[in-house]
């Protein structure tokens, strides 16, 4: 049972990269038409690639299937190495992607005032340097967990779920024009209700498992145990 919960987290997790607020703030004119080409290419591109990779991978190993998919596999070393190293390239632009609000967090507090702002080489100084010990720190502690699986299942129930199916559905109840007609305004309202519970269940079921299965894995890992 707490497999299947988190297995939801997980499945939750890579409905995530369509739905991050940086994107969407950045999309140009008309918003609306591009956000929807961006969402549906990115969920049908996921559709064709996770969930292709994810129901052959429990077909052909079962529950034995690792968290990384490649250790489950018995093939030539030369493929392995492939397979990491387009996973790294794929996750060096993904990681940009989400570290830009912390980015710019820090660039409007720390280069803010008027010393730093008439000084633009020490300005790029300053903004290599954070961004370089951000990044250093972060890989560290994503070596360091020996767990991804579960650590990947826990973002995707309390961070990925409310983001892509809880919070825009109260946003667009909240703020969203509703139909004069009145039947289908509350079939609208109904139906968005529904989506806004099935998932916040998700999301509690997700996490519930991410937790059982990351206090079995302390019990027995180790830190960088891979390395």
């Amino acid at each position: 049972m707490f497999t299947a919960f988190n297995a939801l987290g997980i499945i939750a997790f890579s409905f995530g990269d369509a739905m991050l607020p940086e994107i969407q703030s950045t999309m140009r004119e008309p918003a609306k038409k591009n956000m929807y080409k961006g969402v549906s290419t990115a969920y049908g591109i996921i559709v064709m690639t996770y969930w292709q990779l994810a129901f052959c991978g429990y077909w052909a190993f079962g529950n034995a299937v690792q968290p990384y998919i490649v250790a489950s596999l018995t093939t030539p070393e030369w493929t392995t190495v492939m397979a990491n190293l387009f996973a790294v390239i794929q996750i060096s632009g993904c990681f940009q992607i989400y570290c830009r609000p912390t980015y710019a967090y820090f660039e409007e507090r720390m280069l803010s005032n008027k010393t730093t702002s008439s000084l633009p080489i020490r300005n790029h100084i300053i903004r290599l340097l954070f961004t370089s010990i951000y990044m250093a720190l972060i890989t560290l502690i994503a070596a360091a967990m020996p767990f991804f699986g579960d650590f990947v299942a826990i973002c995707g129930a309390i961070g990925f779920t409310p983001l892509d199916f809880v919070f825009p559905v109260l946003a667009y109840m909240k703020a969203g024009k509703a139909p004069r007609d009145t039947k289908i305004r509350y079939s609208l309202m109904i139906l968005n209700l529904a989506i806004a519970t099935w998932f916040s269940v998700v999301a509690v079921l997700g996490c519930i498992g991410a937790v059982k299965f990351i206090v079995d894995d302390v019990k027995t890992y180790k830190f960088f145990h891979d390395m």
